[in-house]
């Protein structure tokens, strides 16, 4: 059975000057040039328990977690603190666990705000749609109910991106190995975030977290990226990560043909040039996204992936980039002799993970080569 929230819509068309972003997210092309060499962004994780069991989760049994001394919550706000002095804006919580399943979590977003840091929260959704679960974790902080702790994110500045990987609830059990219920609680978080006012900014504050394409969720990945941009709220629609349970051939099993892939990237650019959420000459410019139709990927380009045991990454979607480890080299030395940093300046990063993986050889070129044959616009192959 398929449930779709009751949201109302924000556009029609899009207005001039959107921000195709959420906040806090990627970096604008004078933000990359006039930043260059600097760390922007961290990627990070926050506890490591997860009470759903995603078949595709690309942090449980990762192979950088082979280390057992653990980052605790001193250990990451001098970790944020280190990063300030290089010229950090903002942190993606990416896992390792559910980052609302640790009763640490709103001390450390507070102290966030406190050194004005944008948080970006990737969540599912279990604990935000549910007063029983922020009893549970959140009652210490004066929170019994999902509506109060949504009020404290927004004062807190977070952007929201919330799992949603179908509208369908047996899809979507089988996207979180959990079962059919949880559609009901993931839906109850987006609405209060809606009503809390989370879309009601540009750029927005709240994203729909599409990914991974899967051959499960591929027929609804268009009809929920269409459904969300008009209601203000960013999706993010990529193929699987190559880490975790996702690597080895776990990312073929269930990464789409390569055919529908381009497919359903051709129409979500079709989509945003007809609604006027992208002109056909900003996309030329900015090439084509990992992120179907969004903001083009430049985390390698800005930041570092500092995984839960210390180990820091390239990118949380390889396990194969070490750049380091923060028990062994301070912050600093490790980004000054990354590889990311030999990336600053780079707009659009493709994906080092994805290409030529999930995201096959060539694959942006034939989306630029198609929207070409249909707008007329673009330089050919």
């Amino acid at each position: 059975m398929r449930f779709i929230p009751e949201i109302p819509l924000k556009f029609e068309r899009f207005p001039q000057g959107y921000i195709n972003d959420i906040n806090g997210w990627a970096f604008d092309k004078n933000t990359i040039e006039s930043n260059k060499g600097k760390l922007l962004t961290l990627d990070i994780d926050f506890g490591d328990y997860c009470s759903l069991n995603c078949p595709h989760c690309f942090r449980y049994k990762n192979t950088i977690d082979n280390v057992q001394h653990e980052l605790n919550i001193k250990d990451l706000q001098k970790l944020i603190l280190d990063a300030k002095k290089l010229g950090l804006q903002s942190v993606k919580f990416l896992g390792k666990g559910e980052p609302f399943e640790n009763k640490d979590f709103l001390d450390f977003l507070r102290f966030l705000k406190s050194v004005e840091v944008i948080p970006l929260i990737f969540t599912k959704g279990h604990v935000l749609g549910s007063d029983a679960m922020v009893t549970k974790y959140f009652k210490g902080y004066g929170h019994i109910t999902s509506e109060s702790l949504i009020k404290e994110l927004d004062e807190l500045n977070c952007s929201i991106m919330l799992g949603f990987n179908s509208f369908d609830d047996e899809i979507q059990a089988k996207m979180v190995g959990r079962n059919t219920d949880y559609i009901h609680v993931r839906n109850n978080a987006l609405k209060l975030m809606v009503k809390q006012g989370f879309n009601n900014s540009i750029p927005t504050r709240i994203a729909l977290a599409i990914n991974p394409v899967t051959i499960w969720n591929i027929g609804e990945c268009l009809e929920m990226y269409k459904w969300g941009r008009l209601r203000n709220i960013y999706c993010i629609v990529t193929p699987t990560m190559i880490s975790g349970r996702a690597k080895d051939k776990m990312w073929v099993k269930i990464t789409p043909a390569d055919e529908k892939m381009i497919e359903l990237y051709q129409k979500i650019y079709e989509f945003n040039i007809e609604t006027g959420l992208q002109t056909i000459e900003q996309i030329e410019k900015e090439g084509i996204s990992a992120y179907a139709g969004g903001h083009p990927c430049n985390q390698v380009s800005t930041g570092l992936y500092v995984s839960l045991n210390g180990i820091v990454l390239s990118c949380p979607g390889s396990e194969e980039n070490v750049e380091g480890n923060i028990w062994k080299t301070d912050l600093e030395t490790i980004w000054n002799h990354s590889e990311n940093i030999h990336r600053t300046g780079t707009f659009n990063c493709g994906c080092i993970a994805k290409d030529g993986k999930s995201i096959p050889e060539n694959f942006y070129k034939q989306v630029e080569y198609n929207l070409n044959l249909k707008y007329g616009t673009y330089s050919t192959i």
